[in-house]
């Protein structure tokens, strides 16, 4: 009778890794416990069974703004006049706080408060939210990523969350077959459905690129996976998702990593594409977008189909050891019925009437600066806060350039929202010289007028960077940090 066959039986190859694993995971417990820092999950469980034992919800106005943040979500309330803050992350150089709190902003007052209700999410940044005046009012987040204190651990969701704007409660919507962990992806809605597509996800051993597109009903609350026809975009993160009506979505841009044989190179994507549905889902490529960019702002205006977008950075120099990102500070408006840009331009009464000539107009400018203009400078960065705006003999296009970019510097990563035809610039990221500095200006310009940006938070000082070079180096040669920014 011949010898039975284990099916549970395992070849060589996978008991070594499985050992290799067990004695990685007994390593980092030893470094983790070394520093007084718990397992990542275990942490995030705890987090959320604390969240769940709060059975009611508590307002609170803040006295001033919110903490400096960036990778947040800022989303126009479905319903009221306000500007809804969830979560994000600050990095001082040394150590990472990533948040959950949700606060709303109210434009008409200029005040921030803050609602702490049951059941929250635990702490997430570089996530999506959409809102939907359905039901009420409701925030729906996915996905994102949490990072321990010492970024020794970096832990992606997949989870799905609801928050009532009216019950003023969080639910944890659990559904199968919906997208895997990952944050730096983009979400829409499109009717009734949330539609996901692309983002990353690191392991610590392994950095995962999607290229894939998710819808999830809210009416049946059910994920499906889509499988448009035509060739759509290749698997990115951190780049633009815009909805153009109730039927169809426009991306453009993006950050990849290529492996070419046996080493990897950055990727910035250009082009752009678009998914409409005309009896079935499919792509229709369109060239190449505005200059290739990742971790760019964009919001979408429905009432006038138009999507701004702003900022964003490039890699522009690559070797083995150094990649220099070139931040952007650059307004564009993509038309979402015909697919074309244009730039973001200001109108200004003054050109019209003045005579002074380009260089009195210099003259004037020089002085106030001198005048009535705060000048921050550190070692990498300087920036002009404050002070009049002068008048300009150079033509309208020129003028309004120079108007639209004086007011909010170059950053990637930024949150932008239109509320009521107003749009709002929120924070940011900005790197220098392997430093990241994370922002918490504030800006608004009105739609209708295009006359001038308001500031409503000033960018006082930059935050002190408190990583060294050494540092820097060692975490710029890991699959973290420096291409982290660009993937969300």
């Amino acid at each position: 009778m011949g010898k039975k066959k284990n099916k549970n039986k395992v070849s060589g190859a996978v008991k070594t890794a499985a050992k290799t694993e067990k004695k990685l995971a007994n390593k980092l417990k030893k470094e983790l416990a070394n520093m007084g820092e718990e397992d990542i999950a275990k942490v995030i469980a705890e987090i959320e069974r604390e969240e769940a034992k709060r059975t009611a919800a508590t307002e609170k106005s803040l006295s001033g703004p919110p903490s400096t943040r960036a990778y947040a979500s800022l989303t126009p309330h479905p319903i009221n006049n306000e500007l809804i803050l969830f979560g994000g992350e600050y990095h001082n150089g040394q150590q990472t706080e990533v948040y959950n709190d949700l606060l709303f902003y109210n434009p008409v007052n200029n005040t921030w408060r803050q609602v702490k209700a049951p059941g929250a999410p635990p702490p997430r940044s570089a996530h999506q939210a959409i809102a939907t005046p359905a039901n009420r009012g409701e925030l729906w987040v996915f996905g994102g990523e949490f990072t321990s204190p010492t970024e020794t651990q970096f832990y992606h969701y997949k989870d799905l969350w609801c928050f009532s704007l009216a019950d003023k409660k969080w639910e944890k919507v659990v559904a199968p077959n919906g997208p895997s962990p990952r944050s730096g992806h983009r979400m829409v809605l499109l009717g009734r459905k949330l539609f996901i597509f692309g983002g990353y996800s690191d392991d610590g051993r392994e950095c995962r690129y999607f290229d894939d597109l998710y819808t999830f009903c809210l009416d049946t609350r059910q994920w499906e996976k889509l499988a448009p026809n035509g060739r759509g975009p290749s698997a990115r993160s951190a780049c633009v998702m815009l909805p153009a009506g109730n039927d169809s979505l426009i991306i453009y841009g993006g950050f990849s990593r290529v492996r070419e044989g046996r080493t990897e190179r950055t990727h910035t994507h250009s082009d752009m594409y678009k998914l409409a549905h005309k009896g079935a889902w499919g792509w229709r490529a369109l060239g190449a977008g505005a200059p290739a960019r990742a971790g760019l702002a964009a919001a979408a205006n429905p009432h006038a189909n138009r999507g701004y977008v702003f900022g964003g950075v490039r890699d522009v120099e690559e070797t083995e050891e150094d990649i220099r990102g070139e931040m952007s500070d650059e307004w564009q408006v993509l038309d979402l019925d015909t697919c074309r840009w244009h730039e973001l331009t200001l109108r200004s009464d003054t050109q019209a009437t003045t005579q002074a000539t380009t260089q009195a107009d210099m003259q004037v400018e020089e002085e106030l600066d001198k005048e009535s203009v705060t000048v921050v400078t550190d070692e990498v960065f300087t920036m002009k806060l404050g002070g009049a705006q002068p008048t300009s003999t150079a033509t309208p296009t020129q003028a309004r350039s120079n108007d639209t970019k004086r007011a909010v510097s170059g950053r990637m990563s930024a949150m932008l929202a239109v509320q009521r035809s107003v749009l709002y610039v929120y924070g940011g990221l900005l790197e220098r010289d392997d430093k990241q500095f994370y922002l918490s200006d504030m800006y608004s310009l009105d739609l209708h007028k295009l006359n001038e940006w308001k500031t409503i938070i000033a960018q006082p000082k930059l935050p002190d960077w408190l990583g060294s070079d050494s540092e820097e180096s060692d975490s710029e040669s890991g699959t973290e940090d420096s291409d982290e920014s660009d993937d969300e």
